[in-house]
């Protein structure tokens, strides 16, 4: 597992000494740390200038792909947590540390990567924490007393013994309604996350945030220009087939995920003309009936290349506690513990690098609105938008909340973040673009960047292809064509398959006639989604993986989930009151109606508890020094 704990500007007190105090903390961090594989090594990096250092979690010996890079010299010190693309996915941290010498925290926050990184300016005594574009590594800081504490895990953070468990009710509400905190507001109210428009930058004590440009719709290319239109999309793709190359380097095998959706099929596409078909695997989750099965099969064998599908692992009760800890520990409680009822992880260094579809709906108008809609948010503005927004997210109002200040907290962070956004663009798609990007798989979509156990890879996910993108004339999914693009030029033949059943590739891009067969397609497929239900005859066609968890959490989870869902002090019950919590609870046992939720409070609760008892044994540990 991989963790780390940085801390800067310790109080001069004795009992902080800075190297005691950072093996202390890694050591609680362990404890708390579910045990997998072998157990995790501790390295320690003191640097007295700063009056700190870090304390580095990693197992031993490190797995090839590693979550941790760090690099030391006279002068400076950088520590990375995650990787950058292209010839400096080698040695990234020296390649941060180059950047940042050459143009400060906005030079690293430039590179293309899915990273955070604290940089240390021995001479001036300054340490920068700066985050990519994307954000999807973000750390975590806590500024305390003139301390500054940095991790990817808020655990972390309450092991320093600075963090009170103060949870911030509406950030968990935000979570279970919208299953991500807005904003990126953590559960424990102290905590501040890294943002990818600003850079931090501590210097005696004080805490400084510094703007790092975006670099977002520079240059933009004027919609009558299709030549231009078409040269950008070339770039995008020969950028996102270039970082398919560099990532595919030195493994054997690679695995695809894929699916009869049309974000993974653009990415086989690209895995599939840069690496051999005797080297990928194509994989997919499900019944050997269900859609996606069916049609990745068909496209695997377009390639030639072997096709693998499983169905989910139903665990046992006592790992679906262990797993969600886990995944409540690394997502810091902001992420449903519906993602625990499947296989426990391992972290066996000889599986394949995996290539998935995520972030591709950014380059397709995710948040667009459907046919119907347009008329309600042409030239709408930030509280309109927002209002959207949230009408999206019926479980803001279905749960009955037990404070209405909760969900009225939501509509206002969801209302301050559509505001910034549209102080970069007064464009309501460049807004909702943005929104998807760092809200939607900036923060709920990070899950492959933060759980280290998933070796995984997604070409979408490049500040480099995000910013020309940006470029293209709004609105960006109506002119990219991203998608298509990818697959004439790399897998044709796949062209012809439907996406999901109910989209063709080759109406991707812009033009009136286009969009008017995407929409027509759209609605036709939502009718025949309608009769084909109605009629019962897609129940066992379409059983998906959430059914499938929908049964374990009203079957053998049942009572697990109500024994920690009820308990005194649960997350649930604050929120909800007990009564509608054991109603949830029995209704979702009998109709399967409220996974999400339900799984949502689960997760919250299980960070909760890792919290509160890491705290007291922060407390008992300080107790016995």
């Amino acid at each position: 597992m991989f963790s780390f704990i940085a801390a800067f500007n310790l109080p001069d007190a004795s009992d902080r000494d800075p190297a005691a105090f950072l093996r202390r903390t890694a050591l609680l961090i362990g404890e708390r740390m579910p045990s997998v594989g072998p157990e995790p090594r501790i390295a320690l990096e003191v640097l007295p200038e700063v009056g700190g250092g870090w304390a580095l979690l990693a197992p031993e010996p490190r797995p090839r792909l590693d979550l941790l890079d760090q690099v030391v010299t006279d002068t400076h010190a950088a520590l990375l947590f995650g990787d950058l693309q292209g010839e400096s996915r080698a040695s990234p941290a020296s390649a941060v540390l180059r950047a940042y010498k050459s143009g400060g925290g906005a030079a690293v926050a430039a590179l293309d990567g899915n990273f955070s990184a604290v940089v240390v300016d021995r001479a001036e005594r300054t340490v920068a924490v700066i985050s990519d574009l994307l954000g999807r590594r973000a750390l975590r800081t806590l500024h305390a007393d003139g301390a500054l504490y940095v991790s990817p895990h808020d655990i972390a953070l309450v092991a320093t013994g600075a963090c009170p468990v103060e949870i911030d009710h509406a950030s968990a509400c935000s979570i279970v309604a919208a299953d991500w905190s807005i904003g990126g507001r953590p559960l424990l109210a102290r905590v501040e996350p890294c943002e990818p428009s600003h850079w931090l930058r501590l210097r005696g004590g004080r805490l400084e945030r510094l703007a790092a440009p975006l670099g977002l719709f520079e240059g933009r290319v004027d919609a009558r220009d299709g030549a231009a239109v078409r040269e950008r999309i070339d770039q995008m793709v020969d950028t996102m087939r270039e970082s398919t190359r560099f990532a595919a380097a030195g493994f054997d095998t690679v695995r695809a995920d894929l699916t009869a959706g049309i974000d993974s099929r653009a990415v086989f596409a690209l895995v599939a003309s840069v690496v051999p078909a005797e080297r990928i695997v194509a994989k997919t989750s499900g019944a050997p009936d269900s859609l996606d099965v069916r049609v990745a099969g068909r496209i695997a064998a377009l390639s030639g290349v072997r096709h693998e599908h499983r169905e989910l692992d139903l665990p046992i009760h006592d790992d679906f506690s262990r797993h969600a800890d886990l995944i409540a520990f690394h997502m810091n409680g902001d992420s449903s513990a519906k993602r625990a009822i499947d296989r426990y992880p391992s972290w066996d260094d000889e599986r394949p690098l995996g290539f998935d579809g995520g972030g591709g709906e950014i380059f397709r108008g995710y948040y667009y609105a459907r046919p119907g809609q347009y008329r309600r948010v042409a030239g709408a503005g930030a509280g309109d938008v927002a209002t959207f927004l949230a009408r999206k997210w019926r479980r803001l109002a279905a749960p009955g909340f037990r404070s209405p200040e909760h969900p009225a907290a939501v509509r206002e962070r969801t209302q301050a973040v559509v505001e910034a956004m549209f102080r970069r663009s007064p464009d309501v798609h460049d807004v909702l673009d943005q929104f998807y990007l760092f809200e939607r798989y900036g923060r709920w979509g990070a899950l492959t960047s933060r759980f280290s156990w998933w070796r995984s890879f997604s070409p979408y996910a490049s500040p480099s292809v995000v910013r020309l993108a940006f470029s293209l004339p709004s609105p960006i999914g109506m002119h990219a064509g991203l998608h298509d693009a990818i697959v004439r030029r790399f897998l044709p033949p796949a062209r012809g398959i439907l996406v999901n059943d109910n989209a063709l590739l080759r109406l991707q891009g812009p033009g009136l006639g286009r969009m008017l067969a995407r929409d027509l397609l759209y609605v036709t497929g939502e009718l025949w989604r309608a009769a084909t239900a109605w009629r019962g005859r897609s129940a066992k066609r379409r059983r998906s993986v959430d059914a499938m968890r929908a049964d374990m959490v009203a079957g053998p989870l049942h009572d697990y989930a109500r024994d920690v869902l009820l308990s005194r002090g649960s997350i649930a019950v604050d929120l909800l009151g007990h009564e509608l919590a054991a109603r949830l609870l029995d209704e979702n046992r009998a109709r399967r109606q409220h996974l999400e939720t339900l799984c949502n409070l689960l997760g919250i609760e299980h960070f909760r508890r890792l919290a509160a008892a890491t705290a007291a044994a922060t407390a008992a540990a300080a107790a016995g020094r």
